[in-house]
């Protein structure tokens, strides 16, 4: 038996591919899925898996019935995992989240029952009818919120929040979908893999960065959710997917001015702080963001995020006021002290200086401390008319300060030249690694956020340790790789799309 995906041959009995783990029994309408649900229709595709409208034999109800990937749900201890987060999603009980009723195998085929939803996805209702009025807009806006915040109450991060993933049916409710099961296909060590990242349009800066996502990632992606709700487009997307995620990376959200479309006051506040780049000026988790949405409904204060540069400054600020008032605080302490040390200083309402400078072919002198130290003695050669007591002038601007001298010390001994086998020796610089990426056909490569060039390229040097790579084609969604360069050593990176990744619908 030859395999549909990768062509190899099987064994006639086999249920997968021995090659790439696709399972070689073909569902399709009339098929019985685990004994209990009958496959009525295809619903669609997406890079975790088909979605089918199915009949529960055992409930006589429909239901939706996702069949995942082989690649996706064939990794090792992937299976567990997706058990593990199942049991978790079904926890979340709330009028805006698709239910999960059951998760299951069956002669190699992983599959999820969950709530039928009659209606069309959000991304479909505004690509018939475009963006919506303001009353709609932030109905739909404030059930998306409430959704996600009942996802986030259960512990899940979504991780893929976009208008495909959420469902508006006939009398507008809304029904979060799809959630936790990104979050259960990540890898137990937190690096991202290509079918759980996201999509270009929706992601947040660190997901595009390759780092792990929280609640603060889904805040941005309700953001972008929210802008394409009220304007009918995302608020950043380019030619390719790499090119899409250096605009969330790099460029301001498009909420005023020439290009912004036309908003209400009151959400401009909201988006500025959802889709602010960096995670810790957003809202903490997408109940305080759904507070918020209520409040831009109702016309309350608009919640602005200061720029970059102003947060600097502010930032700046703060710590010199901090520091300007430690400085004080310790000038008071030591005035005090002083005051209470019966040695001669010069009162405080008189401004003492140190002692002029003498001049001298060797070196400049050390100052004379003031206060209730000992005096240091100036060296020999320099060592100025002692006098009894320290007499400064009231009337003179040019005050000067000194104090009784003590007997000539003997100098010092002549310093030793250093030895030049005590030079310290400069720490050894790393040499660089490389990393050399193939891949199958072709991809765009960027690294770090950075776009190097398109395959095939020759290799290219990387500073040693952890690095972020992302590959980028056309036909199949973008696939990130996290990879560990070592000093002096080349990382071979070899990648086949048609098998790795998850081709675009």
């Amino acid at each position: 038996m030859s395999c549909p995906s990768c062509r190899a041959e099987n064994d006639e009995g086999a249920r997968v591919c021995v090659s790439c783990r696709t399972p070689l029994r073909v569902v399709s309408a009339g098929s019985v899925v685990g004994g209990r649900y009958e496959v009525r229709q295809t619903l669609g595709r997406g890079g975790m898996g088909t979605v089918y409208r199915a009949h529960d034999r055992a409930l006589d109800e429909e239901v939706a019935l996702k069949i995942l990937r082989a690649d996706v749900a064939g990794s090792p201890g992937m299976a567990a995992r997706f058990r593990s987060e199942i049991k978790l999603a079904r926890r979340v009980s709330h009028w805006n989240v698709c239910r999960i009723y059951e998760y299951g195998e069956d002669a190699g085929l992983q599959y999820i029952s969950l709530e039928l939803v009659a209606g069309e996805t959000l991304k479909q209702r505004l690509t018939r009818a475009g963006a919506l009025p303001p009353q709609s807009a932030f109905d739909i806006a404030v059930q998306v919120a409430e959704g996600l915040a009942a996802v986030h109450k259960a512990g899940i991060v979504h991780r893929d929040l976009k208008t495909p993933n959420i469902m508006v049916d006939d009398k507008g409710a809304v029904r979060v979908m799809d959630f936790g099961i990104a979050r259960a296909a990540a890898p137990e060590d937190g690096s991202a893999t290509g079918y759980v990242l996201g999509s270009p349009e929706y992601m947040s800066p660190e997901q595009a960065r390759g780092l792990p996502a929280d609640f603060r990632s889904d805040v941005y992606s309700l953001g972008v959710v929210v802008f394409e709700v009220f304007s009918g487009r995302v608020p950043f997307r380019a030619d390719t997917p790499v090119a899409t995620l250096l605009l969330h990376l790099e460029r301001e959200p498009p909420l005023r001015g020439a290009g912004a479309p036309p908003l209400p006051e009151a959400l401009v506040g909201f988006l500025s702080r959802a889709l602010a780049k960096d995670p810790g000026a957003r809202y903490p988790s997408a109940a305080e963001a759904a507070a918020a949405l209520r409040g831009a409904r109702e016309g309350g204060p608009t919640e602005r995020v200061p720029d970059r540069a102003t947060t600097r400054r502010g930032r700046w600020t703060a710590m010199a006021s901090g520091v300007a008032a430690l400085v004080v605080a310790v000038a008071a302490s030591l005035w005090w002290r002083a005051q209470r040390v019966d040695t001669p200083a010069a009162p405080p309402s008189v401004p003492a200086r140190t002692p002029a400078p003498v001049a001298s072919a060797t070196a400049d002198p050390p100052p004379v401390p003031l206060g209730p130290e000992a005096p240091r003695p100036l060296p020999p050669s320099t060592r100025a008319e002692p006098r009894p007591t320290a007499e400064p002038l009231a009337a003179s601007t040019e005050t000067t300060v000194r104090t009784p001298a003590p007997d000539p010390a003997p100098p010092p001994p002549a310093a030793a030249a250093p030895s030049p086998s005590l030079s310290p020796t400069p720490a050894p610089v790393p040499s660089p690694g490389a990393l050399l990426v193939v891949v199958r056909p072709w991809a765009d490569v960027a690294i770090d956020g950075v776009v190097v060039g398109q395959t095939p390229m020759r290799r290219i040097p990387l500073s040693p340790g952890p690095h972020s790579v992302l590959l980028s084609h056309p036909e199949f969604h973008p696939y990130p790789r996290r990879v560990t360069i070592k000093e002096g050593e080349t990382f071979r990176l070899s990648v086949d799309l048609p098998t790795e990744g998850v081709r675009r619908r």
